[in-house]
């Protein structure tokens, strides 16, 4: 696994191109759609969605290769929220495994299952997700993300979900205009948690007063690990009794962290109700409507 300085170096690396890539996927299958629909539930496509201008424009950062496997469900837990509300054209910018500095392989292969995954069977724009510990991906999605954030306007801004350490983010707001990064809200829930201070004192980077001190508005929600942290499995059983092929392999994602840990979405479910204190049962109430 590179360094941070080997990957920070290796941002001048082109992307290899992708033009023979699938943006969308039908889902549960392989087979390229052109703009889905619908929601995880029926697992059906209602015609092409767009975006959501009163959700507005969300990119998502995550971890999930070394420290925190909870993100292993909390992160397709969040796509199946966004897929169900016909968000996926709101998502502009999803990197994850984003501990740059090192990784567990069998934390690595999991994360990128889930998020590959996730975001093929829910019929998400696979071409804006970026994986950070492959030079060329972190390349490409810092790229990506600072061309979101430099087009944030007072009228379209852009909400970033904190879901892993903020070096990734920071590398972008960094790179940005600094005008546009004032239109930015940089989301996370609790307060001095571990994402929030990792990347400083443990490897040297920069921490989420960093991000606000770049211009980024703060949004501190309440920690979410009350509500949607561990819980007995049997409250998730409601996804395989639907019968539903992309539920069930949700599902099979919680089961493999094995306590229900979805906590992470809480910041997902926050950016699309403006509900601070949700718990697993309002995102079960939600998910069933």
């Amino acid at each position: 696994m590179l360094t941070a300085t080997a990957l920070v170096a290796a941002c001048g690396t082109q992307a290899p191109e992708a033009t023979d890539r699938c943006s969308v996927y039908k889902p549960g299958s392989e087979e390229c759609a052109d703009g889905l629909g619908g929601s995880p539930q029926d697992g059906q496509g209602g015609g092409a969605p767009t975006l959501d201008r009163e959700v507005g424009r969300i990119a998502m950062s995550a971890d999930g290769n070394q420290h925190d496997n909870d993100d292993w469900a909390s992160a397709p837990m969040a796509l199946a929220i966004l897929a169900h509300g016909n968000l996926q054209p709101n998502l502009v910018h999803y990197d994850y495994n984003n501990h740059i500095w090192d990784s567990s392989d069998e934390h690595l292969k999991n994360m990128t299952e889930s998020v590959q995954e996730g975001g093929k069977r829910f019929g998400f724009d696979m071409s804006r997700f970026f994986d950070d510990t492959d030079p060329a991906q972190l390349d490409a999605g810092t790229k990506n993300l600072v061309a979101e954030i430099n087009a944030s306007t007072p009228d379209d801004q852009l909400s970033i979900v904190l879901a892993g350490p903020v070096e990734t983010v920071w590398m972008a707001l960094d790179a940005a205009d600094p005008d546009a990064r004032k239109n930015v809200e940089c989301i996370t829930h609790g307060e001095d948690s571990f994402n929030q201070t990792h990347a400083k004192e443990e490897h040297g980077g920069h921490d989420y007063e960093d991000l606000v001190d770049l211009g980024c508005e703060r949004v501190e929600i309440p920690d979410q690990n009350s509500g949607l942290g561990p819980v007995d499995m049997d409250f998730w059983d409601f996804l395989t009794d639907s019968g539903d092929d992309n539920w069930e392999w949700l599902h099979s994602r919680l089961d493999v962290v094995g306590n229900g840990d979805v906590s992470d979405a809480g910041m997902v479910f926050y950016v699309i109700t403006d509900e601070k204190d949700a718990d697993r049962s309002d995102v079960k109430d939600y998910l069933e409507k």
